[in-house]
């Protein structure tokens, strides 16, 4: 995972509910620092816990060809 990342946020701290933000940093105190554009259309820094909020990357993963059998 490469941050910046593009995310959506659900927290019920702050309301949130797929609200598009960018993943900055996940850090040491155990927070997310995500910057999101409000309602007025200004862009803040706000951090979340992790424990307490969801996040959800907007790039899906790329798709894992499954190997049925692995010789050894």
């Amino acid at each position: 995972m490469e941050l910046p990342a593009k995310v959506m946020v659900y927290s019920s701290l702050l309301g949130l509910s797929k609200t598009p933000a960018t993943l900055v940093a996940i850090r040491p105190d155990g927070c997310f620092e995500l910057r999101l554009t409000t309602q007025e259309g200004r862009l803040h820094t706000v951090l979340l816990p992790v424990g307490q909020t969801g996040l959800i990357f907007s790039e899906p993963e790329a798709e894992v060809a499954l190997v049925d059998s692995i010789e050894r």
